[in-house]
């Protein structure tokens, strides 16, 4: 029998220890049904499982918009959740001089930043059709924004040879494509040149 005057006997009731501390000391048999059997090291690598290729994603269509599916007004609700992020970069009301110290920090930010759900507006290019266009981006890729407009079109807007003005509530910020020009996930890990100016 276990020691009654141990911790968790203590811990019941006096009337209740004696079948608590009969079940300690009980065994159960749990069969060979039961048994855990250590996984051979050597297959466990065997298992790996194969990732797509970026030739597969494209011709499966994974990362394409339909183009009669997507209209402004859902732009604006991504818009909208797309300015609370953007203000943990730019708080609200600030506005760094190109002097103070903070100002490149801030600038670096905004390079790494995501651009799904930023008002744009096109105010140069080498490709003269899509300067003046606004819109909302709903697909920030390697190369391109692609946003809705208010006519509920979907364009692909070139990066590299663009210059962005991105609209915030008081705010205009004018960036230039050939900064944006990766993916995401790897331009907000990638180290930026905060004061390179590309030709256009």
């Amino acid at each position: 029998m276990a020691d009654p005057s141990s911790f968790l006997a203590k811990l019941v009731a006096p009337r209740y220890r004696h079948e608590i501390l009969e079940i300690a000391n009980s065994s159960v048999d749990l069969g060979d049904k039961h048994v855990i059997l250590k996984k051979n090291k050597t297959n466990a690598g065997k298992l790996t499982q194969k990732k797509l290729s970026r030739r597969e994603i494209k011709e499966l269509g994974l990362y394409t918009l339909p183009h009669d599916t997507i209209t402004y007004r859902d732009g604006l609700k991504l818009h909208r959740m797309w300015l609370g992020y953007y203000d943990t970069f730019f708080p609200p009301g600030e506005c760094p001089d190109v002097t103070e110290a903070r100002y490149s920090t801030i600038v670096a930010s905004l390079l790494k930043a995501d651009y799904h759900g930023a008002k744009i507006h096109i105010v140069r290019s080498k490709q003269p059709s899509v300067v003046g266009m606004k819109g909302i981006v709903v697909l920030d890729t390697k190369g391109t924004f692609k946003m809705i407009s208010k006519d509920n079109k979907l364009r692909t807007i070139p990066k590299n040879d663009s210059q962005f003005e991105v609209f915030l509530q008081d705010k205009v910020i004018t960036i230039f494509g050939k900064h944006l020009n990766a993916r995401p996930a790897e331009r907000s890990v990638k180290k930026m040149k905060t004061f390179a100016f590309p030709d256009l």
